[in-house]
């Protein structure tokens, strides 16, 4: 049954600001521990986790506020669940964080803690909602107002975050999913299994593969686990469970279906988005540069304003690795506008292409990539002024074409020069003019003019300073990783995954925050 954290309005010998002397009480209320509570705890609306308990029957939960506090503040430390019991039974810092008066004011029992985890997995995946999302945002609008920032530019990136999964083979993970599904199997479901099969899982099997090639043992493979498959496939009692759809997976993704049996793809044939793990389903592989990935993108926004204090996170997504950068960009630009509203987004080039391009006029915000993708052009058409979808007006010296016309189907356009107009031209070497018979000709796309427009706008100098702005989010990806854990996840699973990355970035804007208002206490405070 749900019911509120009432904090204790009683008073006792026990309490703090009693058994304390007043320049560690004060300590505590200027520290960290202090601003937790004021800026995280007390604006934790707790009846966003309302749907996830019964109105009227069962026992009164946990205050929920309080455990939710906890989670923030182990991801900010990088903690075990066991240091964080510790932590909240013994540290007074961790019990006025979360709303308590005195030592044994409440106690915390480890099981407890998991079924808050696994009651908010199930919540989020039956309802497709993350009341997590909503504390991150309403919490940011306290801090940005509380370090008073400016969130006019901002900066997006991402990183690759490790599943907390062991690589395996594909011989490994056909292996691996069979022994799972087995597992679950009663005495008289294994029983169906002929024998034959069910020596993958034997010792034995490792003499097979020293006495074997890999094509060989993988064909074998995906046929014995498409006869379990088939075996299986109407028994309602085995085929809606999770080692079933695994199995039916590998199947499905490791082989292709010939006239006469199935055969195992080749390697390069394998999707990234196939099975990794069993234990974490929805993790994907990704090889970025020279590196291989298996796991998750966390896509990050932050302010970038030269004038603030310090920078915050505003916005966090994590996906499958696979996703793309463009992706990430075109599903949270609108949610940021609405949550930290922004003029201008410094991305790098990965970011940048046309879908990128609506979403900003969509939003009205300016992308500014740091560079873009593909090698600079010889010459640049920047220079030459166009009627949108018309035609060329001028060419960079102001000359006007004989003629000139837009090809719709191709979108380009195209001009027509006299020869004598280009003939001492001083910006002749730089022009992309091609000499004819009778005529000099230019020709070029909308998206080639665009990209030129943008290239010359990008090397002023207003934009050079923003533009280096964006290496700073990746010292912010670093700090997260080393103090807080963000290399590689210890949950497994995408919605356990997101809820992780959601504590940490609470965390480290918190961390944020002390730093702001400590500069605005001392502004001698280093920056």
């Amino acid at each position: 049954m749900f019911k509120p954290f009432e904090e204790d309005e009683n008073v006792a010998f026990g309490d703090f600001d009693f058994n304390l002397p007043q320049s560690l009480v004060e300590e505590l209320e200027q520290g960290w521990a202090g601003k937790f509570k004021t800026h995280i705890f007390d604006n934790i609306d707790e009846y966003k986790f309302a749907d996830m308990y019964s109105e009227d029957n069962g026992r009164p939960n946990f205050p929920v506020k309080i455990i939710v506090s906890l989670e923030i503040l182990k991801h900010l430390f990088d903690i075990s669940d066991k240091e964080l019991l510790e932590s909240f039974h013994c540290d007074i810092r961790f019990m006025k964080a979360v709303g308590l008066k005195r030592a044994g004011q409440l106690t915390l029992g480890m099981r407890t803690l998991y079924d808050f985890r696994e009651n908010l997995v199930d919540y989020m995946t039956e309802s497709g909602e993350n009341p997590l999302d909503e504390i991150f945002d309403e919490l940011l609008a306290d801090f940005i107002e509380a370090a008073d920032l400016d969130t006019d530019i901002q900066r997006m990136d991402s990183t690759m975050v490790k599943a907390n999964i062991k690589h395996l083979s594909r011989i490994q993970l056909m292996r691996k999913v069979f022994e799972n599904f087995v597992r679950e199997l009663s005495d008289s479901q294994k029983n169906r299994i002929h024998k034959n099969i069910l020596q993958i899982l034997d010792d034995s099997f490792s003499e097979y593969l020293n006495n074997h090639d890999k094509e060989n043992i993988l064909n074998n493979l995906l046929g014995k686990l498409n006869s379990v498959k088939q075996l299986f496939k109407n028994d309602d009692s085995i085929n809606d469970t999770k080692v079933y759809h695994h199995l039916v997976r590998v199947v499905g993704e490791q082989s292709i279906e010939t006239s006469s049996q199935l055969k195992a793809k080749d390697d390069a044939d394998i999707e990234s988005s196939s099975l990794q793990n069993p234990n974490d389903e929805d993790a994907t592989f990704r090889k970025k540069g020279l590196k291989f990935h298996q796991g998750y993108s966390c896509n990050i926004s932050e302010t970038a304003s030269p004038d603030n204090p310090v920078q915050m996170i505003t916005d966090v997504s994590l996906e499958p690795n696979i996703n793309s950068d463009v992706n990430f960009l075109n599903s949270r630009l609108e949610s940021i506008n609405q949550k930290a509203p922004l003029n201008k987004l410094v991305v790098d080039g990965a970011y940048y292409g046309s879908d990128s391009i609506k979403s900003a006029l969509k939003t009205e915000t300016e992308i500014i990539p740091t560079e873009l993708t593909g090698s600079n052009p010889k010459y640049s058409t920047a220079g030459f002024e166009v009627s949108e979808k018309q035609g060329i007006i001028s060419c960079p010296m102001g000359q006007e074409p004989e003629r000139d016309k837009y090809l719709e189907s191709s979108d380009t356009y195209a001009a027509w020069f006299k020869k004598e107009t280009c003939k001492d031209c001083k910006f002749r070497t730089k022009c992309p003019v091609s000499e004819q018979k009778k005529s000099m000709t230019v020709r070029f796309t909308q998206n080639r003019h665009d990209r030129d427009k943008l290239r010359a706008k990008l090397a002023g100098e207003e934009y050079q300073k923003i533009k280096n702005s964006r290496a700073a989010v990746e010292g912010t990806f670093s700090a997260l990783k080393r103090s807080q854990g963000l290399d590689k996840f210890k949950v497994t699973g995408l919605v356990k995954a997101k809820c992780s990355s959601l504590y940490k970035m609470i965390g480290y804007n918190l961390k944020q925050l002390v730093r702001a208002l400590k500069m605005e206490s001392n502004p001698e405070v280093c920056t």
